[in-house]
């Protein structure tokens, strides 16, 4: 089960870290094209950031979640089996 986890999180650290790498790609394109003005971002790049910040979360939970997932169905089949 150790190392179960250890892959989940492993895969979650690499999910995340390539989210973070497009998206911020997505950001500098989008600042190259309309650069914010007087020091304040506009509510486009606000939401932008918003999106990404859920996009990383979103992918970081996701291997974390397909694991406890496919466990929990597993210990459910074995608990049945016993019965």
């Amino acid at each position: 089960m150790g190392a179960e986890k250890a892959a989940a999180f492993t895969e979650s650290w690499y999910a995340m870290a390539l989210q973070i790498m497009r998206a911020n790609q997505a950001l500098a394109t989008s600042l190259f094209w309309s650069p914010w003005s007087f020091g304040r971002p506009s509510a486009r790049v606000t939401a932008q950031l918003q999106n990404a910040a859920l996009g990383v979360l979103s992918k970081g939970i996701a291997p974390v979640h397909r694991k406890a997932t496919a466990n929990a169905k597993r210990l459910a089949r074995t608990k049945l089996r016993e019965s």
